[in-house]
């Protein structure tokens, strides 16, 4: 059945929707913007393994029982990813992690947070954390969880990510330490473990972010990115499995139409890994609209230092889009690709600003195509395509039709 509102195309054998009232705009398309993840590259077996190996890590340090990672599904991932506040998977480590271990029994939270207390406070976030496994396995009595406690928990943890928003991290802190019934003493215990993981913070201090890009880069794209050597983790690293998914001929087609100049990305990811991955895809791509965290953090630190308080540029705040944009000079109307409803956001976010700015979804990647699509149409957005590839079928033929 075709949605209320959209124009539906074939495409070998699939469909891409158009909101009608943006066909006009669509046909003014003179520039793009890709988020990289799940759009360019297929991260499936990346960033979403990387997840859920850091909450088993994490979580087997803390209260000594191993938790299978299948426990962080993609279902959960996708959930979070929903709220439009977790494309920085970070943050999705955290929100699971903080939730997981806010349902600990008061007994055991007690003895985890008496021995977390009782350890000399490392700013080294590997020194921190071994100095505490051997305490948690002494402490904390894996059997007084019982066997399968965290397996039995993910039911309530997807049930959780209705509580969360696109304020992304800062939900999971209002959802669990501002609900009714929370006691001082769980707000003594949560303060306690947000400080021993030292989140929101970088590799160089955090247990989360450090044991993530461990996973996700592996020992010689961590040094690489980072400067320095890995610590928990020497193995593989997940960005491997990575695929590309635009394909040259895509690109052709596209710069036929629009030219190189006009072409960019915005992603929240770090430019390494996606070199890695993009190889020379990225010449065929404006150097100046190539805009990647480290151009995001930048950011983030000189408006910070110069209004006195922490500023956050990340999505969905329009920042990365308007930022490569400005490579293009003029531009009648840019689309941005994306994965994710923060994606979506993003795009609404800057056409508040008074931007030309259309969003087209892409869901054939995502590990759960038909829930990711029936969200952006649920949503509204303007556009609805399986994947990048379709793109230059779309634009072609509302151009044809506008000659």
């Amino acid at each position: 059945m075709l949605p209320e509102g959209y124009v539906a195309l074939s495409l070998n054998g699939e469909k891409a929707y158009v909101r009608k009232d943006n066909l006009d705009q669509l046909r003014r398309v003179d520039a793009i913007i890709f988020d990289c993840d799940g759009v360019l590259v297929d991260i499936r077996d990346s960033y979403n393994r990387a997840i859920s190996k850091a909450v088993a890590f994490i979580l087997k340090g803390l209260t000594g029982q191993t938790i299978p990672e299948s426990l962080v599904s993609n279902d959960v991932i996708f959930l979070f990813r929903k709220t439009g506040g977790f494309n920085n998977d970070w943050d999705t480590v955290y929100g699971i992690l903080m939730f997981l271990l806010s349902s600990l029994p008061e007994k055991i939270r007690g003895k985890l947070e008496k021995w977390i207390k009782g350890v000399a406070w490392r700013h080294d976030p590997f020194e921190r954390f071994s100095s505490t496994e051997e305490a948690a396995e002494k402490n904390v009595d894996p059997a007084g969880l019982g066997d399968g406690f965290f397996d039995g928990m993910v039911d309530e943890l997807k049930r959780f990510t209705g509580l969360l928003d696109a304020t992304g991290a800062a939900s999971v802190d209002r959802s669990l330490v501002e609900k009714p019934g929370a006691s001082p003493a769980f707000v003594d215990f949560y303060s306690t473990l947000k400080h021993f993981l030292y989140y929101p913070a970088g590799v160089d201090q955090s247990i989360i972010s450090r044991v993530f890009e461990e996973f996700f880069c592996g020992s010689t794209l961590f040094q690489r990115t980072y400067g320095v050597k890995p610590k928990f983790y020497r193995g593989r690293g997940m960005v491997e499995n990575e695929r590309l998914i635009i394909r040259r001929g895509t690109l052709d087609r596209l710069t036929a139409v629009l030219g190189e100049a006009n072409l960019g990305i915005a992603s929240g990811s770090r430019f390494e890994p996606a070199r890695y991955i993009l190889g020379n895809l990225l010449e065929r791509l404006n150097p100046e609209a190539l805009i990647f965290l480290e151009t995001i953090e930048r950011a983030e630190h000189e408006q910070s230092t110069a209004e006195g308080s922490m500023v956050n540029l990340k999505k969905p705040h329009p920042f990365s889009l308007l930022k490569a944009t400005e490579a293009f000079g003029f531009f009648d109307c840019a689309l941005h690709v994306g994965d994710s409803m923060e994606d979506a956001l993003m795009a609404q976010e800057a056409r508040k600003l008074g931007k030309p700015f259309l969003f087209a979804g892409v869901y054939e990647y995502s590990g759960l195509e038909e829930a990711l699509k029936r969200s952006f149409l649920e949503s509204g957005c303007d556009m609805v395509i399986p994947s990048v590839n379709e793109l230059p079928r779309v634009l072609e033929a509302f151009r044809r039709e506008r000659k």
